[in-house]
């Protein structure tokens, strides 16, 4: 196993998800989203996951979503801020297509911005679920994005296949995209250790 993704809710609990690793095995839904709190404990929050990826919180703060990336899916749980309680897990959105949502941001909008791996593109998916925008990149695996204010920062990764053979729509990979969205995203959150 190792670990994929992580964030840090507004209490300061560091949650990650892991996932076999694919230089061994195949990744199998042996998957776990786990949560680290202030005092140092360790909880199994979510199983059963293939690749966790993207995990945030709306900006109410009582809804957190996360993606499964094989799935195609980003799931919504209701969120207890206070305990760090998580339930009714759903699936807030389903891309519907053979290809993954990988890591998001959220704007102050409560917008997800979604990197779409293997489809060349962020979306923008609203509180509802639905796609409401999206940037085109140069290239197919866009991994990551992050804001820097209104500043969406993308990271990618190289094609599966030699770049020199793909065409020059899609030769771009591995490197880093900037765009100016119009729009700032939520901030970020910082681990607390316990007092």
């Amino acid at each position: 196993m190792r670990f994929n993704d992580g964030a840090v809710d507004s209490h300061g609990r560091f949650w990650a998800g892991a996932m076999n690793d694919p230089k061994i095995q195949k990744p199998t839904n042996e998957g776990v989203l786990f949560r680290l709190d202030p005092d140092l404990k360790l909880h199994r929050m979510v199983e059963q996951l293939t690749i966790p990826n993207g995990i945030g919180w709306n900006p109410a703060d009582d809804t957190m979503y996360l993606t499964d990336s094989p799935t195609g899916k980003i799931f919504a749980f209701d969120f207890d801020a206070k305990t760090g309680a998580i339930s009714n897990r759903r699936v807030h959105f389903d891309i519907g297509e053979p290809k993954e949502p990988d890591g998001f941001a959220i704007d102050e909008e409560g917008c997800l911005w979604s990197a779409i791996y293997g489809g060349g593109k962020i979306i923008r998916i609203s509180p509802a679920g639905k796609v409401i925008g999206e940037v085109i990149l140069p290239t197919r695996n866009i991994t990551c994005p992050t804001f820097v204010g209104t500043e969406l920062f993308i990271t990618t990764a190289k094609d599966d296949v030699n770049d020199e053979q793909l065409p020059n729509s899609i030769r771009y990979g591995g490197r880093l995209y900037c765009v100016d969205v119009g729009v700032r995203g939520k901030p970020k959150n910082q681990f607390r250790f316990q007092d």
